[in-house]
């Protein structure tokens, strides 16, 4: 989520309703209404191998699936799906840096404000007909387009992108964004197949039944209540799947996915909650792959809000420290997260445990820092108390695993501390819309997805403040700005990485956030699917990046 899609950043996609990943397993278990769903798929896997084909692979997932086109795509399924059908000009590699997809190379000018690339010649969309730049084209102008106001919008204002040969597209930039190629990542749309406006993109059938890109699967059917998705190979893709066919069973929820694989209706089930898949965990014939997300759990603090609570960068400190982050991952996750103490996820190439770490679980030091701040625990009272006033904060959640479980655990252990804290489990849209936007909330627990770029400018810069998502609310903090302004605008991971080191290092001291953990994507697979390889870290959809190679023995 970016659910920011590809993460925070000048250029990339940011939208409310990716912003947080837990929206993404609540709203996906609504049907959704997409485009025509066309006639109905067979009413089981079996018919189709009574039909003849090679057995299929199927992915039990939770929910139904949205509109299958990449503008328009606004949960986990349709993405997943889309990522099976079309392709983006670039993808991410196992480094976590951008590498060329339908593009043959991306080269960035000396001024760092143009970016040239060139298209692979020879490319096909499933119906044969040729990939052209007037492909490229067609999909940023309409992701431009005024009347376009999908999760892919805000990243795209201010780019001017022309073609400047057969095969090559500038894309200028008003500002320096290393992680600029991995928003090429968006799945490019075939001109040919959406005459109309980009208005008209959900309703056309080739964003339903008829869908088909340059990936390797195109769909062969929906059904007429789009609980099952059928995939068949497309004959064009380059290189050609092992798999004659990728189907996506819906399921009332991810238990019943896990339990769909268990009994053997499924072939995978994936996700990041593992109670939820508890069933396939330690069942024989299943291998469970444990990768890192690039996302994190924190909670956001409202410094502007309540400067007696939060105004001291000692007092944030005191709350950092008083945290057991590796008891929450222990009690609510299972053990399946990792520890995370400052703004970039473990699993980020920019990532430094030695310049995040210097707040680690401290209660005696926390107790010592409250003090010191003049907030007293006198007595056998429950709460610290300074100028006749308790240290009494308020704490909104999601009432959503494993929010509320993880709210609790804070609560427990901020008390021990002398710091009360009241829970306000709240349903996921009011969380982003009547908290989080507009900061109305002391302190707000919730998931964001980095992305495989540690770019951070939107979240934290000063500059950022009347954006909606920033978050920082400290002082403008001159060294914090000139990191985030360096880190974006380095040439590549080495002149990059100094800038995150001291980022790192001055919000351990600064405080914005209580970061919590990163939370680990489990992936159950059946043994009988050979060729399974993925990336250590991912956005969920990206466990298909080397779908081609898969099988069924």
């Amino acid at each position: 989520m970016g659910r920011l899609r590809a993460g925070l950043g000048l250029l990339r996609p940011i939208s409310l309703a990716l912003f947080f990943p837990l929206l993404l397993p609540l709203l996906s278990g609504a049907a959704c209404q997409g485009a025509a769903a066309g006639p109905p798929a067979p009413s089981s896997i079996a018919s189709i191998a009574r039909s003849g084909s090679v057995r299929p692979f199927t992915e039990a997932v939770a929910g139904t699936a949205g509109y299958l086109d990449p503008l328009y795509a606004n949960e986990d399924n349709a993405r997943e799906i889309d990522g099976l059908i079309y392709q983006g000009l670039t993808r991410v590699g196992a480094d976590q840096q951008a590498e060329p997809l339908l593009a043959s190379a991306v080269a960035v000018s000396a001024d760092r404000l143009t970016y040239t690339v060139t298209l692979r010649a020879g490319i096909s969309w499933a119906d044969s007909q040729p990939l052209t730049v007037a492909d490229v084209l067609f999909t940023f102008v309409s992701l431009q387009d005024p009347s376009y106001n999908g999760p892919e919008a805000a990243a795209w204002k201010g780019v001017t992108v022309k073609q400047t040969g057969d095969l090559t597209v500038d894309f200028a930039l008003k500002a320096p964004s290393a992680a600029f190629p991995l928003s090429l990542r968006i799945g490019i749309m075939p001109q040919h197949l959406f005459p109309g406006g980009v208005g008209s993109f959900p309703v056309n059938p080739h964003s339903g039944a008829q869908a088909l890109g340059t990936g390797p699967f195109q769909v062969e059917s929906i059904s007429s209540d789009r609980s099952l998705v059928i995939l068949k190979r497309n004959p064009r893709a380059v290189p050609a799947p092992k798999l004659d066919r990728f189907i996506f069973k819906g399921y009332g929820t991810l238990v019943d996915a896990a339990q769909a694989v268990a009994r053997g209706e499924a072939d995978a089930v994936g996700g990041p909650d593992p109670t939820a898949l508890a069933p396939v965990l330690h069942l024989k014939g299943t291998a469970v792959n444990e990768i890192r997300t690039f996302s994190f759990a924190s909670v956001f603090l409202n410094i502007a809000g309540d400067p007696a609570l939060f105004g001291s960068p000692a007092v944030r400190r005191a709350l950092t420290q008083a945290i057991d982050r590796q008891k929450v991952i222990d009690e609510v996750l299972g053990g399946r997260a990792d520890p995370q103490l400052g703004p970039l996820p473990p699993s980020d190439w920019a990532y430094s445990a030695a310049d995040a770490g210097a707040y680690g679980f401290d209660p005696v030091a926390a107790a010592r820092a409250f003090e010191e701040a003049g907030w007293t625990l006198p007595g056998q009272a429950l709460y610290r108390t300074r100028g006749g006033s308790d240290f009494e904060v308020g704490l909104v959640a999601a009432d959503a695993f494993p929010y509320r479980q993880v709210a609790a655990s804070l609560r427990t252990q901020l008390l021990a501390v002398g710091v009360g804290v009241k829970v306000s489990l709240v349903p996921v849209a009011q969380l982003v819309s009547r908290y989080l936007v507009g900061h109305r909330y002391d302190m707000a627990l919730a998931s964001y997805d980095n992305g495989p770029d540690p770019d951070q400018f939107a979240l934290w810069h000063s500059s950022q403040r009347a954006y909606p998502l920033n978050f920082s609310n400290l002082p403008k903090q001159a060294f914090i700005d000139k990191d985030l302004e360096d880190g974006r605008s380095g040439a590549d991971a080495a002149q990059r990485r100094p800038a995150y080191a001291d980022l790192q290092k001055l919000m351990a001291d600064a405080v914005p956030a209580l970061f919590l953990y990163e939370p680990h994507y489990l992936y159950a697979v059946s043994k009988r699917v050979t060729g399974v390889r993925i990336n250590p870290a991912i956005e969920a959809p990206d466990r298909f990046e080397y779908v081609a190679e898969w099988s069924i023995v």
